[in-house]
């Protein structure tokens, strides 16, 4: 029973073992960034590894090893100073300013920047990718863009083609979609219908990840070998 049990587990846990260590640190040059529009501003969070990060800023103060987190409070000014213009952003042509900048190390050395930018009114709403020439040419952003209630859009940003421009109503939301609340759904929520499939299914993903989802992905497996012995 066991023997067989395993037989059946095994692939699947190492699928699972393989998935959680790909989502866990970002190989380099690959970067993902995740604005969202919200009533108090434009939110940008980007995530890099420290290499690339210090590779991108600083191509010719960077040292020939990898960096690892000791390294990260020796670039951090440099850092925070790249990371204020590493997007051009503009709202119906006119720049908008960052207002407050954080960067910070993720458990996995990755790097975490986090801009609030004035909230766009306007549009288009563009994103200019102004460090991008510095990537080599399998390098490349992934950018998605969110309203409150709406996906506004997503594209892999790279050398030759670093701009994203995307309509956006007054409110910050896709042209065409709904207004809230619901004229004629009383009993819909705002958690439910404000968050867009596109970007709920990465926060999803997010939570499976490491041995919670390993260990309920076996007992899944487990109950269902059970279950088939059975018939």
């Amino acid at each position: 029973m066991l023997s067989q049990l395993w037989r059946i587990a095994a692939p699947c846990l190492a699928c699972g073992l393989l998935f959680a260590a790909r989502a866990s640190a970002h190989d380099p040059f690959e970067i993902t960034t995740d604005a969202h529009l919200d009533a108090g501003g434009l939110n940008v969070h980007t995530t890099l590894s420290l290499d690339s990060a210090v590779r991108l800023c600083l191509p010719k103060a960077a040292p020939a090893r990898r960096l690892v987190r000791s390294d990260f409070e020796g670039f951090r000014r440099e850092l925070e100073r790249c990371a204020r213009d590493y997007y051009a952003v503009t709202s119906g042509g006119q720049s908008l300013s960052v207002r407050s900048l954080s960067l910070s190390l993720s458990p996995e050395d990755d790097l975490e920047v986090r801009a609030v930018h004035d909230r766009p009114v306007h549009g288009p709403l563009t994103f200019d990718a102004l460090r991008l020439k510095e990537l080599p040419e399998a390098g490349g952003i992934v950018l998605t863009v969110t309203g409150q209630r709406s996906f506004l859009g997503q594209k892999l940003l790279r050398r030759g083609d670093a701009r994203l421009e995307l309509p956006i109503t007054p409110e910050g939301e896709a042209i065409g979609a709904p207004s809230w609340p619901p004229s004629s759904s009383p009993s819909a929520s705002p958690a439910a219908s404000s968050t867009p499939l596109p970007a709920a299914v990465p926060r999803a993903a997010e939570h499976w990840q490491g041995w919670p989802f390993l260990l309920a992905l076996f007992v899944s497996v487990a109950a269902f070998a059970a279950l088939r012995r059975r018939r």
